[in-house]
């Protein structure tokens, strides 16, 4: 519980405390390091004399293609109240909708991949929430709506460091490059004085433009904490000026979701992949540069000869030379020529691919086979490099899962009464038969029966919904002997879903003739 009064000065002193706990894990430089060895600049402060430098970039070969196994299947998410009733139930189906809508709008989809790729190069990653309240709703006389955007681990400070539980920090820090003037805006429209705001140059700031370390630029941190009602406040600062009082928000729960790709024992920074390659990429660069240069000198070699028998000196344009003294004798041989070891390819082939058999991305795994003798093993070796992809996985639906939470809580802090859309029963008025339909009403999310962390919030691949929902709907229609009998359910049963499908169905038509017999004998 927060008692001390949050200052600049004080919020200044906590990010430059989370900066020196970043320096302990050389962060700055290892990210800085990683983009640039996955974006190709990876002969920075490598000195090569003659040779044109040759960049082999299986790093990111390697990241694209692990990104791509975990982003490659569409994800949802089911919501169920823990304690189920009518009201809880619709509530949830009503905040399915509307998150479907948010991620829309939000393109959260899209910011999945950008998020894969930088918690694969940097170590982690977080997606961040506010409440925009000046973004068009798309409802007639509503304003406000959730926005989101990625933010890199160097952006991001943790009060206590050495936890990745989002939900129990003291505090945490928000950290952005924005121009000064306007940072002095926002202070300015908060009521507060803008002369103190001044620029600063950030040397350690990682973004998606460097080139925002200047002096026209301010360093603007919003800190979040959580006061004694367990609600979430927040204020913005600049250097010593405040930029923002301390607002509550409403919201119980941090708007942050963080990820890290291979997580690190008692740090909420994760390790980064890229990293590990770097020595092997290093290698493999300066291997294939060092045949380049040899295979240049021996198509290219340079001639050895006695200058006092070449009264003008060696003229290689000229059709006819004129030597003193035996002809035979002025010339002695070349330099710079000599055979290339036929193991050195061999070696250099063999270091790149161990690499990418270690990092899980072999030929095999992406798809680069040449006239393939055997396709079902193929893809049985693609699966089964997959596999070390599974916790990786889990730590993304995990991350899903939590923004999920988040933007329920948001919704019931902001939203309050908004139009939604709702699946209700109708009755026939000829048949009495009841049937679905989708109404649209007024929803207050402010009084929802259940909150965000009374909900079970399911993830998992689209496809995998599809198939449960298809089951469910199976069962209903069982249930009520719409379906005649369990053969025909087995029929429509997706395949994986019910283990020996085939032999159920067989055993049932057994039965079905043996049935049927036993009727003719009577």
């Amino acid at each position: 519980m927060e008692r001390q009064e949050i200052t600049p000065q004080r919020v200044q002193a906590e990010y430059v405390k989370g900066q020196a706990y970043n320096d302990g894990l050389e962060l700055y430089e290892t990210v800085k390091q990683c983009e640039r060895f996955y974006e190709g600049d990876q002969w920075n402060g490598l000195k090569v004399k003659q040779a044109r430098p040759i960049t082999v970039n299986f790093i990111r070969q390697i990241a694209n293609y692990k990104v791509a196994q975990i982003v490659s299947d569409d994800v949802t998410q089911q919501i169920e109240p823990f304690l189920p009733d009518e009201a809880a139930t619709q509530a949830a189906t009503v905040l399915e909708q509307a998150i479907d809508r948010v991620v829309e709008r939000q393109k959260i989809k899209d910011k999945h991949r950008e998020m894969l790729r930088d918690a694969y190069i940097d170590g982690d990653v977080a997606l961040y929430f506010w409440w925009d309240a000046e973004q068009k709703s798309g409802m007639e006389g509503v304003e406000g709506d959730i926005a989101a955007e990625t933010l890199m681990n160097t952006n991001v400070i943790f009060g206590n460091p050495a936890s990745r539980r989002v939900q129990a920090q003291p505090y945490i820090i928000i950290v952005q490059r924005l121009p000064v003037p306007q940072i002095r805006r926002m202070a300015k429209r908060n009521g507060l004085p803008e002369d103190e705001i001044t620029g600063d140059s950030e040397g350690k700031y990682k973004g998606d433009d460097e080139l925002q370390d200047n002096d026209s630029y301010g360093t603007l941190l919003t800190r979040f904490w959580k006061g004694g009602d367990g609600r979430v406040r927040f204020c913005k600062a600049c250097g010593q000026a405040l930029v923002q009082k301390e607002t509550q928000t409403g919201l119980t729960l941090y708007p942050l979701a963080y990820m890290s790709w291979s997580p690190r024992k008692n740090s909420y920074h994760g390790v980064p992949e890229v990293a590990e390659l770097i020595n092997a990429q290093i290698s493999v660069n300066k291997q294939y540069t060092a045949l380049a240069y040899q295979l240049n000198n021996n198509a290219f070699p340079k001639l050895v000869y006695d200058t006092s028998k070449f009264p003008d000196g060696w003229k290689p344009e000229a059709t006819a030379i004129g030597v003193r003294g035996d002809p035979t004798q002025a010339l002695t041989g070349v330099a710079g020529s000599m055979p290339i070891p036929t193991e050195a390819t061999g070696i250099t082939q063999s270091l790149l691919d161990t690499v990418k058999n270690v990092a899980g991305a072999n030929d095999a795994a992406l798809g680069n086979i040449k006239n393939p003798d055997n396709t079902s093993a193929i893809v049985a070796v693609q699966q089964a490099t997959a596999a070390p992809l599974s916790l990786t996985r889990l730590a993304y639906y995990q991350m899903i899962e939590d923004y999920t939470r988040v933007i329920i809580d948001m919704m019931h802090a902001y939203y309050g009464i908004r139009q939604v859309k709702v699946t209700v029963q109708q009755a026939d008025g000829l048949t009495g038969e009841t049937r679905e339909a989708t109404e649209v009403r007024m929803f207050d999310f402010s009084q929802m029966p259940v909150d965000a962390l009374d909900l079970a919030i399911n993830v998992g691949a689209a496809s995998y919904w599809a198939e449960t929902l298809q089951t469910a709907t199976l069962d209903n229609l069982m249930n009520a002997h719409i379906i005649p009998d369990a053969l025909e359910y087995l029929r429509r049963v997706p395949d994986g879903m019910i283990k020996d499908k085939t032999g159920l169905m067989d055993a049932v038509e057994r039965v079905r003739k043996q049935q049927a017999l036993m009727g003719g004998l009577t």
